[in-house]
């Protein structure tokens, strides 16, 4: 066998080079653990990536020395912060708390979780699979900070099975419009009036009925073919609005999601120019959205295209403002023109006892306001907190209370009445 290919910061396997030496590692006594550094992009931005580096050099001598190759690991760096071990199963949980316990002690004053997720494996099941699976336990603990570790059980296989379903059948969801894109309305709170739209797609599958967004949306982000969908999405609000005006019936702004992930994967600023053009839909008809998790990553290319979307006269949304801990920077290192304030922690409190809720939502608000951006309440679900929003000042609001996602043609037959363009 020729020389293993080695990770060139740590020193361990490659992912190439750990699959090609334990293909043919299988049956009973093993175990694939994944592990995954929490919050290590933050970490870089904080310490710097010197440190950080550092940081991922030191976790691969605690696992070499915690899981020696001489006693029949296989230990690879698979990515980043990702690292996967093969080894014996009856010391595997032991050797878990031994290098989570020693990360720890080197590290007291900066909080580092080294999160792990267990596989073991049964005759028959290749390496590649097995990795999937010990990833997908290690994810599943992502936002449950009680437990460093987990193993994977049965219930986890239909998630695992969705997710690949997802990917095998998206390009012909698209080609043959199992993928539909619905609307819904945003009104504007001073004149009670329909002002806008935002597009989201939905998936009614003929085997397997309808899948969630919140599932099929974060499984094309973590296997990056997101971009497919929004350039489907963008395509097909674009032909709707162009119906619609040859038709002469009246329009209003559509918002369209797009990922930051697009940015990357493909020319999605050309793709919506192109589509707009076809259909010769006016770029003030077209706003784009992308949510505040756009800070996890680095933000030069995702800069770059706000900056040339806004430049072009798109108006580009930031989405879901409030749902994450990083919501001040993003507004400090990108440019929008309306803030969506995600309103889901709003949902079952009394507005008249919750002094606390108020004083976020209000103080959050004269914030955009002073930094020159609109405000719009998306989640909004009952007359009192419509009521409350109103009475701070608000411009728009969006959410069940005014309507569902629908077919274009349903939502300017709503009873709301439209402010036309």
């Amino acid at each position: 066998m020729h020389c293993p290919e080695k990770d060139a910061l740590t020193g361990l396997l490659t992912r190439a080079s750990f699959h090609e030496h334990a293909r043919g590692i299988t049956g009973a006594g093993l175990a694939v653990v994944w592990f995954n550094l929490d919050n290590f992009k933050m970490f870089n931005k904080r310490f710097g990536f010197e440190r950080g580096d550092d940081i991922l050099r030191e976790i691969a001598l605690i696992l070499g020395g915690t899981f020696p190759a001489d006693g029949a690991s296989l230990l690879a760096r698979f990515s980043d912060d990702n690292f996967v071990v093969l080894t014996d199963w009856a010391t595997v949980e032991m050797n878990i708390d031994t290098v989570q316990e020693y990360l720890y002690s080197l590290h007291e004053n900066v909080t580092l979780r080294l999160r792990a997720g267990i596989y073991f494996p049964s005759e028959g099941d290749d390496i590649r699979s097995s990795c999937d699976r010990a990833k997908l336990a290690c994810d599943s603990i992502r936002k449950n900070h009680s437990v460093s570790s987990c193993m994977f059980h049965d219930a986890m296989s239909r998630e695992l099975e969705l997710q690949q379903y997802i990917l095998d059948t998206l390009d012909t969801a698209i080609s043959r419009g199992y993928i539909s894109v619905l609307y819904q309305p945003i009104v504007r709170l001073s004149t009670g009036k329909i002002c806008g739209t935002e597009a989201l797609a939905r998936w009614n599958d003929p085997e397997i009925g309808i899948i969630s967004p919140a599932e099929f949306i974060p499984t094309l982000e973590n296997y990056r073919e997101i971009h497919k969908l929004d350039i489907y999405a963008a395509r097909k609000v674009c032909r709707d609005y162009s119906a619609r005006k040859s038709a002469g019936l009246p329009l209003v702004p559509v918002s369209v999601n797009l990922s930051r992930l697009d940015f990357e994967l493909c020319d999605i600023i050309g793709e919506i120019e192109s589509a707009a053009a076809v259909c010769d839909i006016p770029r003030r008809m077209i706003n784009i959205e992308i949510t505040e998790s756009i800070n996890d990553e680095d933000m030069t290319v995702l800069n770059l295209g706000i900056e040339k979307l806004r430049a072009l006269g798109y108006e580009v949304w930031m989405d879901d403002f409030g749902s994450g801990y990083s919501s001040l920077n993003v507004l400090k290192d990108y440019s929008f023109d309306t803030i969506k304030f995600d309103m889901k922690f709003l949902h079952g409190f009394d507005i008249n006892k919750s002094e606390k809720a108020k004083y976020i939502i209000s103080s959050n608000l004269e914030m955009a306001r002073l930094m020159g951006m609109e405000a719009l309440a998306e989640g909004v679900e009952t007359a009192l907190q419509l009521e409350y929003l109103r009475s701070i000042g608000f411009d728009k609001a969006q959410g069940y209370y005014f309507g569902r996602p629908m077919k274009l043609d349903e939502l300017f037959a709503l009873e709301t009445g439209i402010e036309t363009a």
